[in-house]
């Protein structure tokens, strides 16, 4: 499976900044602080699991084992699981269900401040706002990155969001979680494991447990045994392959790059994972209703939301990576243990961590962490794209050639450095511009007239 779903993503983005009318777009002073923080958030959390993508192939994402890397093998082994576990427990799927929440909490806060002040223009903005950053997203997805999410947003944004923005909150929410439960079950089962690969890898655990039993495999075991090593030395090649071809740079996986993106994104419609992202920015929709993304609940709430949430979603976590490291994280535990209950825990969780980050808020705590995932909050266009960029050059574009060659742990090094950039670039920035240089260009384009950029002249 990928998780380049979560891929994040914008996800929310300038959600609040686009809410004028074309002669007039909100100044900083009308922001919403809470989303800021929760954006920044999101942009920051979301690379623990890009990163996946950005390093290596396919073959690493989610789960570190198999043909490609020999992880938790070695010193660093019970590390690697560990990582693994702690990425489970409170990113994996949290972090892009997040950033689809607060886009479709964004969708409801633009439509709201447009319809208050010059109604008749709010379709008109609305549809280029998502026209133009579907086209960001097709740029992003073919020729930077294949990860992009910013194309599923806009696409479902055009397709059905804007009908909804009056839709009663309690409605939304509903209706939501039910169709994101939905595509964050069986939808990403279907997108991971194919019925006859669920199959074969359940009659090679048959076919093991027989050996260690003193039985002989069944004439089926056995077949599936020799399939398997066939398909694991097929993949093998294919894996170096793609390794290879990464580090002969840019105009070399430029071809390969856009076919995977055009690849996966198709595969996440006809899988049906692309449910999870509608459900969860139809979530979005409502949740804002609420009051609970602008942290307008009591504190006392936000305490008790995220502990409901995460007494939901860690058993459930925490057994599937036990369960399904008992046999090695076989496609067929994996499937069973950690992707079918997914969406039971990806929700809960994914709660849990907003609800944390808004008690923060809500209490005042940690003024130096809130400006800081703030800032990058603000400039969450700028620093997805950005982040993209960079760690296509490290990986992959410069001198290097490091894709393919990191340890499971090791990649944490390159999070934490990529964060610390994040957020020194974006502090630096916002002290002499009001946006972000692809937020400015948004808004721009959204506009079709060009807007106050600099400090001084915007606030």
């Amino acid at each position: 499976m990928t998780t380049t779903l979560q891929m994040p993503s914008v996800l929310g983005l300038e959600n609040e900044e686009l809410a004028g009318p074309p002669q007039a777009p909100v100044g900083r002073g009308q922001r919403i602080a809470a989303l800021d923080v929760l954006r920044g958030f999101a942009l920051l959390g979301i690379l623990v699991l890009n990163i996946d993508d950005f390093s290596g192939p396919e073959a690493l994402h989610d789960i570190p084992v198999g043909v490609a890397k020999a992880a938790f093998v070695g010193w660093h082994a019970h590390l690697d699981l560990v990582i693994l576990t702690i990425k489970w427990l409170f990113f994996e799927g949290k972090m892009r269900a997040l950033f689809a929440t607060l886009f479709g909490a964004g969708c409801v806060l633009l439509t709201e401040r447009i319809e208050r002040r010059k109604p008749e223009a709010a379709a008109d903005i609305f549809l280029r706002r998502s026209l133009w950053l579907l086209l960001f997203g097709l740029i992003h997805g073919t020729l930077i990155w294949s990860g992009d999410i910013l194309f599923d947003y806009s696409l479902n944004a055009l397709l059905f969001l804007y009908p909804l923005r009056h839709v009663a909150a309690k409605t939304l929410i509903g209706v939501g979680l039910a169709i994101a439960l939905l595509g964050g079950t069986l939808g990403i089962a279907n997108f991971s494991y194919e019925p006859s690969t669920l199959h074969d890898s359940q009659l090679q655990e048959q076919a093991i447990a027989a050996v260690h039993a003193g039985k002989l495999p069944t004439a089926e075991q056995k077949a599936a045994l020799v399939a398997a090593a066939a398909r694991e030395a097929k993949e093998r090649a294919q894996v170096a392959d793609r390794v290879a071809l990464a580090h002969k740079g840019y105009w070399a996986v430029l071809p390969v790059q856009a076919g995977e993106f055009a690849d996966f994104t198709f595969s996440l419609v006809r899988s049906g994972w692309m449910a999870e992202v509608s459900g969860m920015l139809i979530f979005g929709m409502g949740l804002y209703k609420t009051g609970f993304l602008s942290a307008r609940k009591s504190p006392r709430f936000y305490a008790t939301t995220a502990a409901v949430g995460y007494a939901v979603s860690a058993p459930i976590v925490l057994i599937g990576v036990h369960q399904a490291s008992l046999t090695g994280f076989s496609n067929a535990a994996a499937a069973k243990w950690m992707f079918l209950p997914y969406g039971l825990q990806q929700i809960p969780a994914m709660i849990a961590n907003a609800s944390v980050v808004l008690l923060i808020v809500s209490k005042g705590w940690l003024q130096p962490l809130q400006r800081a995932l703030g800032a990058v909050g603000r400039t969450a266009f700028s620093n997805y794209i950005g982040t993209s960029l960079l760690c296509q050059f490290l990986f992959t574009w410069g001198p290097w050639h490091l894709y393919g060659t990191l340890d499971y742990y090791q990649q944490i090094y390159v999070i934490l450095g990529v964060w610390a950039l994040n957020i020194a670039a974006s502090l630096l920035w916002l002290r002499t511009f009001a946006y972000g240089p692809l937020e400015w260009a948004w808004r721009s384009l959204t506009y079709w007239k060009l807007q106050p950029f600099r400090l001084s002249r915007a606030v």
